[in-house]
């Protein structure tokens, strides 16, 4: 926990851009498999999603980062609720489609820990 606690930032910055990345990759594969140019909300929030976490890796200012982990908070929860509705529906056929709730949850867990991390320097302020 005090490795976590120190690294929060690094193990953001890599997290939050692999999800940016992998998000966008996805898009441009739909975009060129099936010319499909409907989803371009998802191209945006892969670009979101590395823009936010280059900022964390560059901001040292505390106020923007918890205002970024709270953006990465509501991300998260949003999430978490959609992943959930698409298990309700289509989760009767496979039981390993609960594994998916894994990734918003640890999503959530992490931009709580970033919160708490930069509330208790700006506490100490």
């Amino acid at each position: 926990m005090k490795w976590l606690n120190k690294k929060i930032i690094v193990v953001s910055f890599i997290w939050w851009l692999l999800q940016g990345v992998l998000l966008l990759l996805n898009e441009l594969r739909v975009l060129f498999e099936y010319d499909n140019y409907s989803t371009f909300s998802f191209f945006v929030l892969g670009v979101s999603l590395i823009v936010i976490s280059l900022l964390l890796w560059y901001v040292k200012d505390k106020t923007i980062i918890l205002l970024l982990s709270t953006l990465l908070l509501i991300y998260s929860i949003t999430q978490l609720f959609f992943f959930g509705i698409l298990l309700f529906f289509f989760g009767q056929r496979n039981n390993w489609n609960g594994l998916f709730l894994l990734i918003p949850i640890f999503n959530i867990l992490l931009s709580i820990f970033l919160m708490l991390k930069n509330l208790s320097k700006e506490i100490k302020e």
